[in-house]
């Protein structure tokens, strides 16, 4: 059986066409007004047909893009066409909209131009990817970071400037190349362990490392390596930031160096004073002993200032003994029991807890990997403070706790004392930092600054909650 022919003309075939392009398509007379308008022309510029239709062209120019339509009416009554024009024009909410215009000249019957069709595309989405791309590879190529991508089987697909200024090979002699170029062969192995995690989509952060030099210089890096992925989200390969250490390391070692050779002075020091320190005091009780019934009051009075002074001196230097040696202490092994490290610190303040009543309290103590010895100096001179800057007529109350937060360990201690004014909350951790002279309260200015230096060596932080007169809660961090 036949099938009977389709039942349509050539213009309904065109305006079939028109209305399901995904472009807009105007047409317009040579005055300029608007004749016709598809569903896609409504779609980008949001006029409705009946909206535009017999309106001027004019109403989606916007007023700086105005002398473009003259010239293109101009080209068109000569027949010419205008192809793939890029410009902006107006959508009715006032949107600027990046399109690409072609237009075409409309005859009639006797050939003469009558009108014109544009077929507007919009190129939104593209102009901004290209800004973005162009963006991008200016901050690629100014970087001071090498800035290198490659595929998965390792080979170089992109390098900029500054990977020509760390390694030493021009962009077209490392691209196409494998970043093996780059590797000393004693971390090979390294390169297997990456190209794994990039197919897995993970990142590797700030890996530090050793690289070759087109020279054959080994040079100390840093890396930051992210996967690039496909318009379906596949990973195709890895870019690599690459920033030259050499400096930080060198300037870190110097730092090392120059510690050790402090904290080696300090102790020498420490030793040399002491022994001085250690006369003067002996000879001043030796004097007043044997000749206080021969001496008037005042020259007592100078021998117990001149040992009083002695003795402050010895405390000072023992403190700043034990904060150089921070750094110095043995490395944890393992977990420290910080109920075990507490008790220690308990029984070393024995007699400052003897002077008078207290009421010390605790939770039970989550366990940290730090120096044992560094955590009962934390105790101590937290609960050593406690006890000494008290309320002459209230019994010291001090309560320790702890909870974990976030990968640390927060320790607690809160007392009833003195307190401290919010403007010192933070000075009081810095070394010699005194509120009370000696004769309030004895000290020496550098156990606060102890604890901030232990606590910051194992990445922790210190603080106080404070207010004068109502007591003071300490805490520190320690990493779980």
């Amino acid at each position: 059986m036949a099938l009977p022919e389709p039942n349509f003309t050539a213009d309904s075939l065109l305006r079939a066409i028109v209305e399901g392009s995904t472009d807009a398509i105007i047409s317009m007379n040579l005055r300029g007004t608007i004749t016709s308008w598809n569903k896609s022309a409504e779609r980008l510029f949001g006029h409705t047909a009946e909206e535009a239709i017999g309106k001027p062209i004019t109403i989606l120019i916007p007023s700086d893009r105005l002398s473009e339509e003259p010239q293109i009416l101009e080209k068109i009554r000569h027949g010419g066409r205008v192809e793939h024009f890029e410009t902006v024009r107006k959508s009715k909410s006032g949107a600027l909209l990046q399109i690409e215009l072609t237009i075409s000249p409309i005859v009639d019957s006797k050939g003469v131009v009558v009108g014109a069709s544009k077929i507007a595309h919009d190129i939104g989405d593209r102009v901004r990817y290209e800004k973005a791309r162009t963006l991008l590879s200016a901050i690629v190529d100014s970087s001071e970071d090498a800035i290198i991508s490659k595929d998965l089987n390792g080979i170089i697909t992109s390098w900029n400037v500054g990977a020509e200024r760390l390694f030493g090979y021009q962009e077209a002699e490392a691209i196409g190349q494998p970043v093996t170029i780059l590797i000393p062969p004693n971390h090979l192995d390294e390169e297997p362990e990456i190209i794994a995690r990039i197919r897995a989509g993970e990142r590797v952060d700030h890996f530090e490392t050793v690289r070759r030099a087109k020279t054959g210089e080994l040079l100390d890096i840093s890396l930051t390596i992210s996967p690039i992925r496909d318009a379906k989200g596949r990973v195709v390969g890895a870019s690599k930031i690459a920033r030259d250490i050499r400096e930080r390391k060198r300037i870190d070692t110097d730092i090392r160096r120059a510690n050790r050779d402090l904290e080696q002075f300090a102790f020498s020091a420490s030793h040399d004073l002491q022994e001085p320190l250690r006369t003067i005091v002996n000879y001043s009780q030796l004097l007043e002993r044997q000749f206080k019934s021969t001496l008037d009051p005042m020259a007592v009075r100078y021998l117990g200032h001149i040992e009083s002074g002695a003795i402050r001196m010895d405390r000072l230097i023992r403190d700043l003994l034990a904060y150089t040696q921070v750094s110095t202490a043995q490395e944890p092994e393992g977990l420290v029991n910080a109920n075990v490290a507490f008790a220690k610190a308990m029984e070393n303040l024995e007699i400052s807890v003897g002077e008078g009543p207290v009421k010390v309290t605790r939770g039970e103590l989550h366990d940290v990997s730090l120096s044992e010895t560094h955590l009962v100096q934390l105790f101590q001179n937290l609960l050593g403070n406690a006890f000494k800057y008290r309320v002459l007529d209230r019994v010291p109350e001090v309560h320790v706790s702890s909870a974990a937060r976030g990968g640390f360990i927060e320790f607690s201690v809160k007392d009833n004392g003195i307190g401290i004014a919010c403007e010192y909350t933070e000075t009081i951790f810095d070394l010699f930092k005194r509120l009370h002279t000696n004769e309030e309260y004895a000290g020496t200015g550098i156990g606060l600054a102890l604890c901030r230096r232990i606590v910051e060596r194992y990445s922790g932080k210190i603080w106080v909650d404070s207010v004068a007169g109502s007591g003071s809660t300490f805490h520190f961090t320690i990493r779980s």
